[in-house]
């Protein structure tokens, strides 16, 4: 990805809306714009002004690592676990500072008071998260390689997980053996908790794996995605333990049935609410619309979820070079749940399907 090319157009939004300095909290935007990968229980700190020269923040030991590995030259550590690590700003007090650029979703209110004390009472703090959704919803060429390569793996180890599903193994134990096949595949983990729920629990649903064995004749539904060089991917199957009986087949058919009629819909210039109402017709013309208590999908790429969203009521418009989930599903209780989830890149006359594992009920 071209980092320096993406801190250049954070740099003229900053200027567009008058904002002196930047400083990104959230990891993911962080390893948006510095490529620099983290343990997931370390944290860095990004700043850049407004002519988009960036400052990198990291705990001293990854100090030395994050010198001869990130693109960025001005780093500075931080000591870890200290009430004052937050001290190292001072060095970013160059020139008058009055707006700073932070992502409110995120910042803590510890954060929050550190930098109004350190840059004066005076300064405002500006909400940037918008601005960096916006930067990050369209992907390049190399985002789209990395991205294809995490579903990939996704595809490849549902289908070996797929293969091992019987009746009498547990969700915990597919789960545990998807987690390490990702690994395997060369993931750098999992791009959330996979979960793997069965029978009539999963019309919840329940989106965690239990030790619950799966038994002939029910609907198990299995979520999960790869991390690969950073960017995630996403993708849920449906398969019947054994035999399922015509109610099961029917609302998977209703499911399978939705997810073809949004996938058919995307191409550049619809509106997200608009694919999922295409979405939700299908459903709710079964009867089965109460069913369905989601949203139709969501962007992916260096967060699990991102923009664009699609809901009801959202007016993003699609443009390509987007990549979402399309994953409408089915709930009921006392039956239990479809949901067929595959990624797609939005096109430039429609979208292309990006995971690929079997999605007939098998």
């Amino acid at each position: 990805m071209d980092c320096p090319g993406k801190l250049r157009e954070l740099a003229e939004g900053m200027r567009d809306a008058g904002i002196d300095l930047v400083l990104l909290f959230d990891r993911d935007n962080v390893r948006y714009f510095t490529g620099f990968r983290l343990n997931r229980a370390s944290s860095s700190i990004l700043a850049v002004d407004r002519d988009g020269k960036p400052t990198y923040i990291v705990a001293q030991l990854d100090f030395e690592r994050a010198k001869r590995e990130c693109w960025i030259e001005d780093i500075i550590p931080f000591p870890e676990d200290t009430p004052n690590y937050l001290s190292v700003l001072e060095a970013l007090l160059r020139g008058r500072v009055e707006r700073i650029g932070v992502e409110k979703r995120c910042l803590t209110l510890v954060q929050a008071e550190y930098v109004r004390e350190l840059f004066g009472n005076g300064v405002e703090l500006v909400d940037v998260g918008g601005l960096v959704a916006e930067l990050r919803a369209v992907k390049s060429e190399k985002e789209l390689e990395r991205i294809r390569h995490a579903a990939g793996i996704a595809s490849r180890v549902m289908g070996e997980v797929l293969r091992e599903a019987r009746p009498g193994v547990t969700e915990a134990e597919l789960v545990g053996l998807a987690e390490y096949l990702l690994r395997r595949e060369g993931a750098e983990g999992s791009s959330f908790e996979p979960f793997l729920m069965s029978g009539e629990e999963a019309a919840w649903p329940r989106r965690v794996a239990s030790g619950k064995p799966l038994r002939e004749g029910e609907l198990a539904l299995l979520d999960m995605g790869a991390v690969y060089e950073g960017y995630c991917s996403d993708i849920t199957r449906t398969f019947a333990v054994g035999e399922a009986d015509r109610e099961r087949k029917r609302i998977f058919a209703v499911a399978r049935k939705a997810q073809e009629a949004a996938l058919a819909a995307i191409r550049p210039g619809i509106r997200a609410a608009e694919v999922d109402r295409v979405a939700r017709e299908v459903i709710e013309a079964e009867g089965l619309g109460k069913y369905f208590p989601h949203l139709t999908g969501h962007g992916v790429g260096v967060s699990i979820h991102e923009a664009p969203i699609l809901d009801r009521g959202v007016d993003t418009v699609l443009s390509p070079g987007m990549v979402v989930t399309v994953e409408p599903g089915v709930y009921v209780p006392g039956v239990g749940a479809a949901r067929v989830e595959d990624m797609v890149v939005v096109t430039r006359t429609g979208c292309e399907i990006l995971t690929d594992a079997p999605r007939d009920l098998v």
